[in-house]
């Protein structure tokens, strides 16, 4: 009763502060307690002191004044991954936030009987044959724009049913130090909205070879063998077998013809009774002993692993997924695969927030680019020279792009790219653990001055700003370079 009356106060407070133009605030689910939580900064705010605190700080009103030309413009986003972009509207501030524990659950149990455990779907509930009936009316009106064949959900490759929500342009900003335009100080995806109001704005620009899935998160999503690992944790036969060993005598019972020797057999039955049922007693509570232990043990392993699925990490920004909100894949739209497929055979895949994955992409297009213009000179400079090109930035230059030398995108987790190997081998990693590590922190600085820097558009948009160490910069010019296509999982027939 106490933590619903918390839980009233602060949802109310939430109101009030989103209906005051804060629709990136949320209230999160922190153990038993409910906490504030800043989109725009990743701030937490445990108090609502705290929150109107934070709201009025510099950082917060310098990542505003960003958000009011990126993110808070018009034709928003309509993503929720709970890191870059949210929820604008205030209609239904009562459902904001994280879901409820029974909801977060992979694994639905009896608080009576550990036998009773059943493995269930990670975040929704578990249907009647009238809900089975809705669902499947619903997949057959299902706006299907394609299917990716062998995508691993709940341990199984499934043909995954996705449908076209939307459309991104991806651009940059051109600067020029000498004669020829050599780098690039802004790199972004705009939101465009549905494709035919995309394609007055976009007329002659390339689709681009990867598209952008999206999910709505769950931990098993992607995942091998996460329902074999519950399954090891549930009590296995033999636990039920003491009880009914009184049942299946391994020595078989003779019959009995002669009544002498019915006789003789029913005192020596009742002189083994009584000497055996002392020892059958104390048996029986020893083996109830054990029974509760090994119980307690296994709802502990159970609580350990759902602590665990609550505090996994998006691998490029190391930061949390939360259940329900929406994380993406990579998409190879030329093989219709998984990026991550070619990397494995088992059909798993990796996720990772919707931001992170729009990032990524235009990192790789950033790098791609670079190496069209910077490697002819590479070839006609000596190497000291190369280090003074004006692409440089604060914490690299153009030869760190050379040395990278991606050729498409890719996942940072597998390396995986979704190409069709020969021979069903694995597609081999072109770049070493370390080199990607270093484009994750390029992608960190790159997001931080973006914030300090944005490219004004006319529509809300993600990006990285590159500042060029060279003063000497005599031209800039704007270029559209692809299409982004964006894809939402039919995740109902699952």
């Amino acid at each position: 009763m106490a933590t619903d009356l918390r839980e009233q106060s602060a949802r109310k407070i939430l109101r009030a502060v989103r209906s005051q133009g804060h629709p990136y605030v949320e209230l999160r689910s922190n153990g038993k307690k409910f906490i504030y939580f800043c989109n725009l900064c990743l701030a937490p705010c445990y108090s609502d002191g705290v929150l109107y605190d934070h709201l009025k700080g510099s950082l917060h009103k310098q990542r505003l004044d960003s958000a009011k030309v990126t993110l808070l413009g018009a034709n928003p986003w309509p993503f929720n991954d709970g890191i870059v972009f949210f929820n604008t509207s205030t209609e239904n501030d009562e459902e904001v936030g994280s879901r409820s524990d029974n909801q977060i659950r992979f694994l639905n149990f009896s608080d009576n009987d550990v036998n009773d455990l059943a493995i269930v779907n990670f975040f929704e509930p578990i249907e009647s044959d009238t809900q089975l009936s809705s669902t499947n009316e619903k997949l057959e009106n299902y706006d299907c724009t394609l299917i990716i064949p062998g995508v691993l959900i709940e341990d199984e490759p499934v043909d995954l049913k996705v449908r076209e929500v939307g459309l991104g342009k991806i651009a940059a900003r051109f600067f020029k130090v000498g004669d020829a335009f050599d780098g690039i100080r802004r790199v972004w995806c705009e939101w465009l909205g549905n494709e035919n109001n995309g394609q007055q704005d976009c007329a002659g620009v390339q689709d681009h070879d990867f598209g952008v899935v999206i999910f709505s998160y769950n931990y098993a999503l992607g995942r091998i063998g996460l329902l074999a690992d519950v399954k090891s944790l549930l009590p296995s036969a033999s636990m039920s077998e003491p009880e009914n060993a009184g049942d299946s005598d391994p020595k078989r019972k003779t019959p009995l013809s002669d009544p002498e020797d019915s006789s003789d057999y029913l005192r020596n039955q009742s002189d083994s009774y009584v000497e055996s049922s002392s020892a059958s007693n104390k048996a029986t509570s020893g083996l109830t002993l054990t029974r509760i232990i090994s119980m307690k043990s296994e709802r502990k392993e159970l609580r350990r692993k759902q602590r665990l699925a609550s505090e996994k990490m998006c691998n490029i920004c190391q930061q949390k997924m939360l259940a329900g909100k929406d994380v993406a894949a990579f998409l190879n739209l030329k093989t219709r695969k998984i990026a991550c497929n070619s990397r494995n055979g088992s059909r798993a895949f990796h996720v990772f927030h919707v931001s992170c994955v729009i990032h990524w992409i235009l990192l790789c297009e950033f790098h791609i680019i670079t190496d069209r213009l910077v490697l002819p000179k590479v070839r006609q400079r000596p190497k000291k020279k190369i280090v003074g090109n004006g692409n440089q930035t604060r914490k690299g230059n153009d030869m760190e792009a050379a040395e990278a030398h991606i050729k498409s995108v890719f996942c940072p987790e597998c390396s995986g790219s979704g190409i069709m190997v020969d021979g069903g081998r694995r597609e081999l990693k072109d770049l070493t653990i370390s080199k990607i590590f270093k484009l994750k922190i390029k992608s960190c600085d790159g997001r931080k001055e973006w914030i300090r820097s944005p490219e004004v558009l006319q529509n809300c948009s993600v990006g990285y700003h590159f500042p060029p160490l060279s003063e000497d910069i005599v031209e800039e010019k704007v270029e559209p370079i692809k299409l982004l296509h964006f894809y939402r999982a039919d995740q109902s027939g699952a």
